[in-house]
C-alpha cells in the first residue's frame, strides 16, 4: 500500500502528464507545492527522484534541481563557500543576511531563482527538492514571487517542501511563512 506521500505524488505526476491544463501560468496557478514531513526526508528524496524517473520515461524533459546542490554550487561560483562556513560558526545573523543578498537580491531576480528559470527554458517540467538548505534565509514563497513572471506559460515548477499546511500557511520547518496564493499546494496531514 503507497504511503501518504506516494500517493500525492501520483497527484504531483498527474498534473504534470495528464492534466497540465490545471497548472502553468496560463491555469493562473503557475507552481504546485509538494509538501510534507521534515522527518522523512529521505524517504521523499528517494520518491521524489522516482517521480523524476517516471516523467523522463514518459518522454518528459525534466530539469530537476536539488537545491541544496545549487546552493553550494552557487556559493562555491563566487568564491563565498568557505566565508560562509566561517560565518555561520561565529555570527548567524550577519550570515543570513548574507546569503539574502547573495542568492535572493541580485537585481530583478537572485541567482537561485535565475537558475531556475533558466533550466525552465528548456523543460516540459521543472522539479525542486531538497529545499530544507532555504531555512532560514529564504522560503518557496521568495522563489515564487521572483520567478511569477520570468519563466515559461506552459512549464509547470513543482517545489518538494518540508513544511506543513496549516489553515492556509504554509508552516516551513514549523516555521510559518504565509501563503503564495498562486500555488496549487498538495500538502500532507
Amino acid at each position: 500500500m503507497p504511503s501518504d506521500f506516494q500517493e500525492r505524488l501520483e497527484e504531483v505526476e498527474r498534473l504534470v502528464r495528464d492534466d497540465r491544463d490545471e497548472v502553468g501560468k496560463r491555469a493562473g496557478v503557475p507552481f504546485i507545492v509538494f509538501t510534507y514531513d521534515p522527518a522523512d526526508e529521505i524517504e521523499v528524496d528517494e520518491e521524489v527522484r522516482n517521480l523524476i524517473s517516471k516523467l523522463e520515461f514518459h518522454d518528459q524533459d525534466i530539469a530537476a534541481i536539488d537545491m541544496r546542490e545549487l546552493v553550494f554550487a552557487t556559493l562555491e561560483d563566487r568564491g563565498i563557500l568557505e566565508n560562509v562556513i566561517d560565518l555561520e560558526r561565529r555570527d548567524r545573523e550577519q550570515l543570513l543576511d548574507g546569503l539574502k543578498s547573495s542568492l535572493l537580491d541580485d537585481g530583478k531576480m537572485g541567482k537561485l531563482a535565475s537558475e531556475i528559470a533558466t533550466q525552465a527554458e528548456d523543460a516540459d517540467t521543472v522539479v525542486v527538492y531538497r529545499m530544507g538548505i532555504l531555512y532560514p534565509f529564504a522560503s518557496a514563497s521568495t522563489l515564487m514571487g521572483q520567478l511569477e513572471t520570468n519563466t515559461p506559460d506552459d512549464t509547470p515548477i513543482v517545489f518538494c517542501y518540508p513544511a506543513r499546511v496549516d489553515d492556509k500557511s504554509l508552516r516551513f520547518l514549523d516555521e510559518s511563512e504565509g501563503t503564495y496564493y498562486r500555488a496549487r499546494v498538495i500538502g500532507h496531514e
